[in-house]
């Protein structure tokens, strides 16, 4: 898709709108991406983006309580939401018929979310459930929040979504309606259409829908720049779930703007490293023996260019005893040590060139699958649009990785991966913790 065949409009309101039409097939994709996450929460108040996203998803006024998701689903779609560093986005799949409808309900909830005690007392219960279920009864629940919270200096990037049970609790109204008058006016959005529509009467619903809303001002999101890691970071978490110890590694990622070919290059790199039933720390020489589960991947959430702030290169293994990370164990730190021989051994010799290949190959493939869905296709285009100004990016990616990315610069992303610039954190079963293990918990949000 080139930039040419993407429909962009602003209204006079500061909402924009990005329509990206596809004739085939029988369904439409909706996002609204609003610029705020928890990188952008106030401090003192962690916790307040997912929090408002749990109130937004009850509707607008002019929706019954609990009547939004209940008419998408009438109507055949599904619609649901998530909380990134810098976006929150609200979005839905849906027949084409249903067009109007969700855009209806999209600028109802834009114009005046249902912000009351009962919503606010609800909505907080359940993400103290959510905190219960995905954090503190799931073993390994504190990966990827503790990685952040050792490699980065700045708070604003090592919070994690769900936020301090502190701050949530102190969390009221009045300051959730100057969160929603701050960070939710149409200047701070962009309305994503993808799929079976047409892009002059989807451009006559919007102005309908939207162009009533009153504009107001912006409030820029913080600017957290995070210095570079100049010395290794180590810690312990104590897990009382986990069965079996673990290990985390996290990187720095290159600036997915200034430094667009060695951003690439890290998402092969990681790729190479494992993913796939030929990546190098599964099935290569030194792949370390006794581990059960390993993943490694770009983006704290798995998922690239998902933040214009600092983001990681992660690995998290799952390992039997004595395979580990423990200095003090004799057969520890396998993992780390089999990580480190490969990337050596990449910095010094180009990747094989058919490993290469592949690899790029079935990157792009599950790419590309990706985008077959209108819904994830219109959250894909809508946060490349807001973080980068790139909403063509989603569709070149697949390309860019499978045609232009060279084994020289994959030796380059290796080097750069230096023990002194990353994050070692071990899992150890609270059965099998050491006395005086220090301890330490992370979050994840949905």
């Amino acid at each position: 898709m080139t930039r040419n065949q993407l429909r962009r409009l602003v209204l006079d309101n500061g909402l924009r709108v990005l329509l990206a039409p596809n004739p085939t097939g029988a369904s439409i994709g909706v996002a609204v991406h609003y610029g705020v996450g928890f990188r952008t929460e106030p401090g003192g108040h962690t916790g307040l983006a997912h929090l408002f996203e749990h109130l937004m998803v009850q509707g607008g006024h002019g929706a019954p309580p609990g009547g939004y998701l209940p008419r998408v689903q009438r109507a055949g779609g599904l619609a649901d939401a998530k909380t990134r560093q810098d976006l929150t986005v609200y979005y839905a799949a849906a027949p084409a018929s249903a067009l109007e409808m969700l855009l209806g309900l999209e600028a109802d909830r834009m114009r005046s979310p249902r912000i009351s005690p009962r919503n606010l007392r609800t909505q907080t219960a359940v993400i103290d459930e959510e905190i219960r279920l995905m954090v503190r009864n799931r073993p390994y629940g504190a990966f990827p929040w503790v990685l952040p919270r050792a490699l980065h200096s700045r708070a604003e990037n090592a919070r994690d979504g769900y936020g301090e049970s502190v701050d949530l609790a102190a969390l009221d109204i009045p300051l959730c309606e100057r969160f929603f008058h701050d960070h939710y006016s149409p200047g701070n959005a962009l309305v994503t259409l993808t799929g079976a529509f047409d892009p002059d009467e989807a451009q006559r619903l919007v102005r309908r829908y939207f162009a009533p809303l009153p504009g107001r001002r912006v409030v820029a999101a913080p600017d957290a720049p995070e210095p570079e890691p100049r010395a290794e970071a180590r810690l312990s978490v104590t897990d009382p779930h986990a069965g079996l110890p673990a290990v985390a590694v996290g990187y720095r990622m290159p600036d997915p703007v200034t430094e667009r070919a060695d951003y690439l290059a890290h998402l092969v790199l990681a790729a190479l490293l494992g993913q796939g039933r030929h990546a190098l720390l599964r099935r290569g020489p030194a792949a370390p023996a006794g581990v059960t589960s390993l993943s490694v991947g770009c983006g704290l959430f798995g998922l690239p260019l998902d933040t214009a702030g600092p983001d990681l290169l992660t690995l998290f293994a799952v390992h039997g005893s004595g395979v580990g990370d423990d200095g003090a164990n004799a057969d520890g730190g396998r993992v780390t040590d089999a990580l480190d021989t490969v990337l050596t051994t990449l910095a010094a010799n180009e990747v094989d060139p058919g490993l290469l290949r592949a690899t790029t190959a079935r990157w792009a493939s599950g790419a590309l699958r990706e985008l077959a869905d209108p819904s994830t296709r219109a959250q894909l285009l809508g946060s490349r649009e807001m973080l980068f100004g790139e909403a063509e990016l989603t569709e070149r990616l697949p390309e860019l990785v499978r045609d232009e990315v060279t084994g020289e610069q994959v030796s380059r992303a290796a080097a750069r991966l230096r023990a002194s610039h990353r994050a070692v954190v071990r899992f150890v079963p609270r059965t099998t913790a050491a006395t005086g293990t220090a301890t330490a918990q992370g979050k994840a949000v949905a």
